[in-house]
């Protein structure tokens, strides 16, 4: 009687571990550095976040960011410390990486001030000047970009992208590589109100898309098909509105 009661709580005790298993799947996921408005690290918002957090709800499971330089996403990937990666361009499909769909678009622009008067009509007029670009840009916008990156005065990749804009405001660079969303955001912090330098957005790229990176071929699918469904969702167009998403003048 005492090992069948024994055996009994065991049981329970096994069955109420796998059931709160059950309601509470996460999947951690590695982000890239503070990036607003897509990703404040601060207070885990931001619109790719936020759009990801309701995907993966739509999946069935908690989201969980691991913030690290974004040029370490895929390796933390490839190397089984996270369960998924974000913002990963297609060649980072490599074994044993799964790339889901595309789930957003970043608008990379050359940004440069006004009062420079730059000419930058094409990826290949960049090799003049001294530039700032965020991180895997010379493998993520071709092959004419990074012909002349390598021609350059001065390139540097940049982890952080406040410093990257930094650098331009403050006249050590004279062009940024960066998304348009990103840099609104980043100069009305570091130069609010009235005290704005004109700059001068020069659309010399494609707009480039991203993906997700799972090591689990099923969470890929999973995620394509929760993609799908939320895009055509009100919830994804209020998010675009929350955030502003897409807005690109020159100013």
């Amino acid at each position: 009687m005492l090992q069948l009661a024994v055996w009994g709580i065991l049981t329970s005790l096994i069955s109420y571990k796998v059931l709160a298993s059950n309601d509470d799947k996460s999947l951690e996921v590695a982000v890239g550095w503070n990036k607003p408005p897509y990703v404040n690290s601060a207070d885990d918002s931001g619109f790719e976040l936020d759009m990801i957090r309701q995907i993966f709800a739509r999946m069935g499971y908690k989201f969980k960011p691991v913030y690290v330089p974004y040029g370490r996403s895929l390796s933390m990937l490839q190397n089984s410390r996270v369960d998924g990666a974000l913002t990963l361009s297609e060649n980072a499909a490599v074994p044993p990486v799964q790339l889901t769909d595309s789930y957003i678009q970043y608008q990379n622009v050359a940004v440069s001030l006004q009062s420079k008067h730059l000419d930058i009509k094409q990826p290949k007029d960049l090799g003049r000047y001294a530039i700032a670009a965020y991180q895997t840009a010379a493998k993520n916008l071709g092959e004419q970009y990074a012909y002349a990156v390598k021609q350059a005065p001065l390139y540097v990749e940049l982890p952080d992208q406040t410093k990257q804009v930094a650098m331009l405001l403050n006249g050590h660079v004279s062009v940024l590589i960066i998304d348009v969303n990103i840099f609104n955001n980043l100069q009305a912090v570091l130069e609010p109100g009235t005290n704005r330098q004109p700059i001068t957005i020069h659309h010399i790229f494609a707009p480039s898309d991203y993906h997700v990176g799972f090591l689990n071929p099923n969470l890929a699918q999973d995620f394509n098909q929760a993609l799908k469904a939320y895009q055509t969702s009100l919830a994804h167009q209020e998010l675009v509105h929350k955030y502003n998403i897409f807005a690109d003048e020159d100013v």
